[in-house]
């Protein structure tokens, strides 16, 4: 199968007063499409800087993210912007749904954004996690995995390219945290969806078809 991404050389390097630290060093490495891919690493590693560069949220230092045969780190904001609208997905440690609206209208938001009909594509996903039953409920009474489930189909609402998953499962206790594991590798396998999740939980490379390890601004 076709690599969906490819990171050629990638270097991060932040600037503070008189230094420079080097977040990530000479990284490289391909994905192909339709894989869950998780790389592994403690805090500070330069685990959310690689999520924050290929969604375009920071600027490299030098080297390459090319996804769909386009180098992201040269395309306008604009373009940026429409890319990760329409072909990115995202899911955060904290599952970010607005509180004054229904799990069911948080998942249709980015469709509503990118001005995409998508109530019943929205209804597959709940059946999907199995969170149809909360449709009509508001955060605030949802447990932390239902949260997650509900973030999960937010994300693929406008049915993305791929996924950046960024700590998803921090806040959740270890059955919860297995099932959004078995929900990132079904996603996978059954949308061909390609998932890139950072996490520091080795756990997680059960469920991966890859694994990475991050530490010290390398990836290996």
């Amino acid at each position: 199968m076709a690599n969906i991404l490819e990171i050629k050389n990638l270097t991060k390097i932040y600037k503070e007063a008189q230094n420079e630290i080097c977040v990530l060093k000479d990284v490289s490495f391909s994905v192909e499409q339709g894989k869950f891919i998780v790389f592994i690493g403690p805090s500070g590693s330069g685990k959310t800087t690689l999520l924050n560069l290929i969604a375009m949220l920071d600027k490299t230092t030098s080297g390459s993210i090319i996804f769909k045969d386009k180098d992201l780190t040269k395309i306008d904001e604009n373009l940026a912007a429409k890319t990760r609208l329409l072909d990115m997905g995202f899911v955060f440690q904290f599952d970010a749904l607005l509180p004054e609206f229904t799990v069911l209208e948080n998942i249709l938001m980015p469709a509503i954004i990118a001005n995409k009909k998508a109530k019943t594509y929205a209804k597959y996903l709940l059946e999907k996690f199995g969170i149809s039953h909360l449709a009509n409920k508001f955060p605030p009474s949802l447990s932390g995995g239902e949260k997650q489930r509900a973030a999960l189909a937010r994300a693929l609402i406008n049915k993305p390219t791929i996924l950046l998953a960024d700590e998803p499962t921090g806040n959740l206790d270890t059955q919860r945290k297995e099932q959004i594991f078995k929900d990132f590798a079904q996603t996978a396998k059954e949308e061909g969806t390609t998932i890139l999740m950072v996490t520091h939980d080795i756990h997680a490379a059960n469920y991966a078809d890859k694994c990475y390890k991050i530490e010290g601004g390398k990836v290996e």
